[in-house]
Parts: structure tokens; C-alpha cells; sequence
């Protein structure tokens, strides 16, 4: 596989991985805001701690991403 063929690969596959990222997330702040009321604190605190962690992670794979897209545009 060429060099332009792999970086595409890895590209493809951060993309899809952020999509689902985002999905999750959105997925936990949903469900977060339906159920603060009837939910214990600690399961309250447990979500938005996951919601931190997620949005870190799509941090992350769109840095991956943009380092990605910058050497497709070298090749």
C-alpha cells in the first residue's frame, strides 16, 4: 500500500472514531439532562466526568486528524 493509500486509511478511521465520539457524547448529555432529577449524584457526577473525558477525545482526534490532513496535502 502507498504512502497516500495508508495516511487515507488512518484518516478514515479518525473520522469515524470522532463521529462516534461525538455521538457518545451527545448520547450522555441527553440522557444527563432527561434524568438529573431522578438520578443519584455519584451516577450524576460519574456522567459528566465521562462527558469531560469524551470531549478531551475529540480533542485529541481532531489534532490527529488535522496532522493527518496536513500530510495528505504533503504527499
Amino acid at each position: 500500500m502507498s504512502k497516500l493509500e495508508s495516511i487515507k486509511a488512518e484518516l478514515s478511521l479518525h473520522e469515524k472514531i470522532l463521529f462516534a465520539a461525538v455521538a457518545i457524547m451527545i448520547t450522555l448529555v441527553g440522557w444527563t439532562a432527561a434524568n438529573y432529577l431522578v438520578v443519584k449524584s455519584w451516577l450524576l457526577f460519574m456522567a459528566l466526568l465521562a462527558i469531560v473525558g469524551i470531549s478531551i477525545f475529540i480533542v485529541y482526534q481532531y489534532r490527529i486528524i488535522k496532522k493527518l490532513i496536513k500530510e495528505l496535502i504533503d504527499v
